[in-house]
């Protein structure tokens, strides 16, 4: 059984009793001297002014933007600088006559001039000599013989004009060759650039941002409220 069942099942039979308890007093009560009632009080009120705080105090912290504005400034685009430019050398090509071999002097042997010149030479004189002859009739003879001389046509090489020695002059052999010189060296100078600027537009801050705190006050009314003064009860009363 549960705790609820039970208060349920106490007052059931509580509201059964008390009829007959009340009439039970009722019949005790009619020899009595002198007999009391219980009776209720009522709770007594009374209607008060209160103080009620609606919206209590508080604090708010405000912020005020900052104003801005714009204003021209001169802002460096490209930065100065400075490089070295290196200028080449110029060349031309020049025709210039060189001499491959210089001229010389040198002395040369003229041959001997000649001419053959034919001759009969001797080579056997004239002689005479016996010959023996055998003859049919008349047996053998003697007879001398001329011989004549033997002769040769030799050729004979003649001396027209002796060698000799001339000087002859050989002149220098030149040639034309070409070739690249330098018209103007080459040289490295320095260009600087300047500075670029440009003007332009920025926003600034005029007035910065604030902040500041603003207080709120209570805010109070007043209301009114029927409270209980005394409380009421249970009290015996002289029954009439």
């Amino acid at each position: 059984m549960t705790i609820r069942t039970f208060f349920a099942a106490a007052i059931a039979v509580a509201a059964v009793n008390a009829p007959l308890a009340a009439s039970a007093f009722d019949r005790g009560c009619r020899h009595a001297v002198e007999c009391y009632e219980k009776v209720r009080s009522p709770d007594v009120y009374e209607t008060v002014e209160r103080q009620v705080v609606v919206r209590p105090a508080s604090r708010e912290v405000v912020y005020s933007p900052p104003v801005m504005g714009t204003r021209k400034q001169r802002v460096m685009v490209r930065p100065a600088s400075t490089r070295l430019v290196r200028t080449p050398a110029q060349y031309r090509m020049v025709h210039k006559r060189v001499v491959v071999r210089p001229a010389r002097t040198v002395y040369e042997v003229v041959p001997a001039v000649t001419r053959t010149v034919y001759e009969t030479v001797v080579v056997r004189p004239a002689t005479s000599k016996w010959v023996q002859r055998r003859r049919l009739f008349r047996g053998e003879q003697m007879c001398k013989v001329r011989v004549p001389a033997v002769t040769r046509r030799v050729a004979r090489t003649v001396v027209v004009r002796p060698s000799r020695r001339v000087r002859r002059h050989i002149p220098a052999v030149t040639r034309t060759v070409a070739k690249r010189v330098m018209v103007r060296e080459g040289r490295v100078h320095k260009v600087h650039t300047p500075a670029a600027y440009r003007t332009v537009r920025r926003s600034v801050v005029v007035k910065p941002g604030e902040r500041h705190v603003v207080r709120h006050p209570a805010v109070v009314e007043t209301r009114r409220e029927r409270v209980r003064v005394r409380s009421g009860g249970e009290h015996w009363v002289r029954a009439r």
